[in-house]
């Protein structure tokens, strides 16, 4: 399913943010409710109306920049809710507009179920997320518009993501008991990802930049507590790198265009499970990293 733009403008400044400069820079009108419609239904028709993702399967992915900007965006959502009943939508945000609790009942109400609402977090702590999200205070925020929407008895179903390069990778175990504290008794979905080194995440490389082999090694330390967490994914990791435990975790999430299988992936027994390598990554280190699984491994 395509990754729908929803807004192109965000209040956050993250340093691995994977959108081009280009995109902040059209035009508002672009994403009113009108041109919305016409896309969607555009792509319904078989045209290519979406660049991102538009024939990988999965859920309906509604992004930024920051989609809750979008001054239509409770018309947006209840727009998408009655064209896709019945269908899992998940929204991509910072969360921190749903720290207006009318603001997050709204929202709600709008979504209907089945609906996941994805949110990162980049540290166990205001400092840590802040740093990395670019705004103080977003940390505050994006927990409180949390709190506000598992309040509501309607809420959706709520995904953390964790994207983890040089500045917070060695936090992961700290981040992850962070989120099972704040989450207590809550149903919720981990996601664990390596960044994409695409857009801001391109041109901050010198200050994010960590190798996937020693993102693993933080990830599989960790093991115990992904493993035994009622839902749990893995984005961008090759499966030789992760612990045998935690390969069951692992998602091909990037559309076939954007991975890569070099030639040692060739006798790999999990090759056709596999979420390869992402090409600017390839490009930039090789696949040195990387081993055929046998049988055995």
């Amino acid at each position: 399913m395509p990754d729908i733009p929803v807004w192109n403008k965000c209040n956050n400044k993250c340093l691995m943010c994977a959108n081009t400069a280009g995109f902040g820079l059209n035009t508002s009108r672009d994403y009113s409710l009108p041109r919305q419609v016409f896309r969607f239904e555009k792509y319904l028709r078989g045209a290519a109306a979406y660049r991102k993702n538009s024939l990988t399967a999965g859920a309906w992915n509604l992004t930024g920049g920051e989609p809750t900007l979008n001054p239509e965006f409770l018309k947006v959502i209840a727009y998408f809710r009655r064209r896709l009943k019945g269908e899992e939508l998940t929204l991509l945000s910072n969360g921190r507009r749903f720290s207006d609790p009318a603001f997050a009942a709204a929202f709600a109400a709008a979504a209907g179920p089945p609906f996941i609402l994805a949110v990162s977090l980049h540290g166990p702590m205001a400092a840590a997320h802040d740093g990395v999200a670019g705004v103080k205070g977003a940390f505050k925020e994006t927990l409180l518009g949390l709190e506000n929407l598992l309040a509501l008895p309607a809420a959706p179903f709520l995904e953390i993501r964790i994207i983890l390069h040089k500045l917070n990778y060695r936090r992961l175990g700290a981040t992850l008991g962070f989120v099972k504290r704040f989450l207590r008794g809550r149903r919720y979905r981990l996601v664990v990802m390596h960044y994409e080194a695409e857009g801001k995440g391109a041109r901050n490389e010198g200050r994010l930049a960590v190798r996937l082999s020693a993102a693993a090694r933080q990830v599989n330390a960790c093991s115990r507590t992904l493993s035994g967490s009622r839902e749990a994914r893995l984005y961008h990791f090759p499966l030789c790198l992760l612990a045998p435990g935690l390969r069951r975790l692992s998602v091909i999430s990037l559309p076939p265009e954007d991975r890569a299988y070099p030639p040692v992936c060739a006798g790999c027994r999990a090759r056709g499970n596999c979420a390869g390598l992402m090409k600017p990554y390839l490009r930039r280190y090789g696949h040195g990293e990387l081993k055929a699984l046998r049988s055995g491994d």
